[in-house]
């Protein structure tokens, strides 16, 4: 009779360290390329915000890339005025295909009140990442008469 409820513990105990260390990875992702790109002294190339948006897909490991997808945005404030903000490039890594896009525009972008002053700008960066149990996945896809592989249905 325990066995079953000792083995359900352990496996949720297994996928929930699994879920923290994935969430903690995204995070160090979104700070570690935001600061690199930050920390430029002189006008940054988008081959090295490619090489820093890379890197972050190394900071992964040993999860995969696939799933992984990297946003960053330069959002600069008027000189007039803090609240009016714009953002004036953007560049999206995909690891799935490890492909990288990079647009320059001058469109309005909404951030948080308070966080620039009067002619500054911020480094945002966004990291998703489609994150799939390891174990349920397995169950889920066998109970749904799918593929139990990871390239699966």
């Amino acid at each position: 009779m325990m066995v079953p409820i000792t083995s359900a513990m352990f496996i949720g105990a297994v996928e929930l360290s699994r879920a923290i260390t994935v969430d903690r990875r995204v995070t160090q992702v979104a700070s570690s390329t935001a600061e690199l790109v930050a920390r430029a002294e002189k006008q940054i190339s988008h081959s090295e915000i490619g090489d820093i948006m890379k890197v972050g897909g190394y900071i992964f490991e040993p999860y995969g890339q696939s799933p992984l997808q990297i946003t960053l945005r330069n959002v600069t404030s008027s000189p007039a005025s803090a609240i009016t903000t714009k953002q004036s490039w953007s560049c999206t890594y995909k690891g799935q295909d490890k492909t990288q896009t990079c647009l320059c525009s001058n469109t309005i972008k909404s951030i948080p009140p308070n966080l620039l002053t009067s002619n500054d700008s911020v480094v945002v960066a966004e990291v998703t990442y489609d994150y799939k149990p390891l174990i349920f996945d397995y169950f889920t896809k066998r109970a749904a008469g799918g593929a139990t592989s990871g390239t699966g249905v």
